[in-house]
């Protein structure tokens, strides 16, 4: 009877990612959305895969993010293609992730050359469905403008996603 419940018990938990000891390996995947404030005040919509590897509360992720910048006003909008790492740590008793990270960063439909975004934000897990989160999520972008000088950029909204 002990080794069913056993079995059960790891069959259960593997279902929402693996975590033996003090380690642990999460994929997941969702959506964010975001406000780009500048002279066109542009929504971002997109998606993002990661998978969080972490021993004891220290985690890191690699990570693909996608973004499409809406259009506004004459603007025809934009799309931006991020791969890169992040690092977080899992708070103690608290479903809490707060994370940063580097990735490198491409532009598709605009006359931005790629660069490096540093990414930010906090995961926050939802206590009755252990497989759904939800966070906030941000980025910050200074490519150059082809016709030259560069153009900042920071976004920052919402995400929602799922971890298995």
């Amino acid at each position: 009877m002990k080794k069913l419940v056993l079995v059960l018990a790891f069959c259960f938990s593997s279902m929402f990612g693996i975590g033996i000891g003090s380690y642990q390996i999460t994929p997941g995947f969702g959506a964010n959305l975001s406000y780009q404030k500048d002279t066109r005040n542009s929504f971002v919509y997109g998606g993002y895969a990661r998978v969080w590897l972490g021993i004891s509360r220290v985690v890191i992720a690699p990570q693909i993010k996608y973004d499409i910048i809406s259009k506004s006003g004459d603007n025809a909008g934009y799309k931006n293609l991020q791969a890169g790492g992040l690092i977080g740590f899992d708070v103690p008793i608290l479903p809490l992730l707060p994370y940063v990270g580097v990735s490198y960063s491409q532009f598709f439909g605009v006359n931005l050359d790629s660069t490096y975004a540093i990414n930010y934000g906090v995961r926050i897990g939802i206590p009755l469905v252990p497989f759904l989160y939800v966070g906030i999520d941000g980025s910050w972008q200074n490519p150059k403008i082809e016709s030259g000088g560069n153009y900042s950029m920071n976004r920052i909204g919402a995400s929602i996603g799922l971890e298995f």
